[in-house]
């Protein structure tokens, strides 16, 4: 390869690295939209709904006017479905239970991606993977404050752990799927995320799902869908493509940081050394993953 084409590759991949940070950062201040919504009178899906259906009209408006190619296969249609599930299913987490407890237990994925990897995937089974799924669960023993049993889970813990696994899912679709417009990826996401929220209101329970909702509120979810979702999902997704799982992942472990920080100077809620040392701990898993493949050099 010549210089100047290492140079560019370089410099590549460096946005990638600088992007993926950035979006990890905006993901840990998703609650911050979704719980504003849920105060003007969006309550649970209904925020979801909103932004999500504003992000994906923005971006078919721009795949139609841009005349871009669908070209997306079985695997990378399921993989963005599955990343919109988990989307939808984290929003609705956030208004049911404790911030910092919806972040941690969705960053069991790692966790969940080795174990998918492992089994469908053929991959080997090594030290780093033990680590990744010992630590994460030792990281969700605890967060939950060292209570196991599905009674100590309420609904939104369990829809954190839901949004956790169908992100893991829908990744390693991606990535073993087809190459794919970034716009029209992040499209298929934003869509599926809608009719998922649909879902919620129309078969939910009303004690689950409240429903309710203002002609105004929605405009307004839609607006930031524009200005906050698009953003997120296109950067995740060009990254995505740039980058390998296990380094988009350790980058994405940003979310934990800023979505912990801002929850616990913005909100009064519980915060303590059993949380810290499962963020912490649940921090060493992402690490523990993408360190043997830092070491490993090119070529």
């Amino acid at each position: 390869m010549s210089g100047a084409k290492l140079l560019a590759s370089d410099n590549a991949t460096s946005l990638a690295v600088l992007l993926a940070f950035v979006s990890a950062v905006l993901w840990g201040l998703w609650w911050i939209p979704i719980r504003w919504l849920s105060e003007i009178g969006l309550d649970a899906a209904w925020g979801s709904m909103a932004m999500n259906a504003g992000a994906a009209i923005a971006l078919l408006i721009w795949v139609v006017a841009r005349r871009l190619p669908i070209r997306l296969d079985a695997r990378t249609v399921a993989g963005a479905a599955l990343v919109g599930v988990a989307a939808s299913t984290y929003s609705v987490a956030l208004n049911l239970s404790d911030v910092v407890r919806v972040i941690l237990l969705f960053y069991l994925a790692p966790a969940w991606s080795k174990i998918i990897e492992w089994a469908f995937l053929h991959r080997r089974w090594g030290w780093s993977s033990t680590a990744t799924v010992a630590l994460s669960l030792a990281g969700a023993y605890f967060v939950l404050g060292g209570a196991v049993s599905l009674r100590a889970l309420n609904a939104g813990d369990m829809l954190a752990l839901l949004s956790g696994v169908s992100w893991a899912v829908g990744a390693t679709l991606i990535f073993v799927g087809r190459r794919s417009h970034v716009a029209s990826l992040s499209f298929a996401a934003a869509l599926s995320a809608v009719l998922v929220s649909a879902a919620f209101l129309i078969f939910a329970s009303s004690d689950l799902v409240p429903g309710h909702t203002n002609v105004p509120g929605f405009g307004m979810g839609a607006g930031l869908g524009i200005a906050y979702v698009l953003p997120i999902l296109v950067l995740t997704m060009w990254s995505a493509q740039k980058l390998s799982p296990a380094v988009l992942t350790f980058l994405l472990t940003a979310e934990i940081l800023s979505g912990v920080i801002s929850s616990v100077i913005m909100l009064d809620e519980p915060f303590g050394m059993m949380q810290a040392i499962g963020a912490l701990l649940i921090l060493g898993a992402a690490a523990g993953e993408v360190t043997p493949h830092l070491r490993r050099k090119p070529g």
